[in-house]
């Protein structure tokens, strides 16, 4: 096996830090504002309504435009990336699902 130099592989630092919590906190606010209004019917007790408009919309903007950072950008850009995807799988966790449309 090989070792990688040291010097080659900087330690990771603020800039690295920013641009994921970037990423994270715009999926957030997204989700955030996307699902308000599915969780305030749900708890009114609205009628029966599916969140998978939301869902593909999440998964589209975390999935696809996260993907597309990561595998095409190089600096902020594709760590901003992951920290989208990075986001989803928080929300995702965090709420059980429901924030992401997963389980209604």
């Amino acid at each position: 096996m090989t070792e990688t130099d040291g010097k080659r592989r900087p330690p990771l630092g603020m800039r690295e830090i920013t641009a994921v919590g970037s990423g994270l906190g715009t999926f957030i606010l997204v989700d955030s504002i996307m699902m308000y209004s599915a969780l305030e019917m749900n708890l009114s007790g609205g009628k029966d309504f599916s969140l998978l408009a939301q869902a593909l919309a999440l998964l589209l903007l975390a999935f696809g435009l996260g993907g597309f950072l990561a595998w095409k950008m190089t600096g902020f850009t594709r760590l901003y990336g992951v920290g989208l995807m990075c986001g989803w799988t928080f929300m995702t966790l965090f709420s059980l699902g429901f924030c992401t449309g997963l389980n209604s």
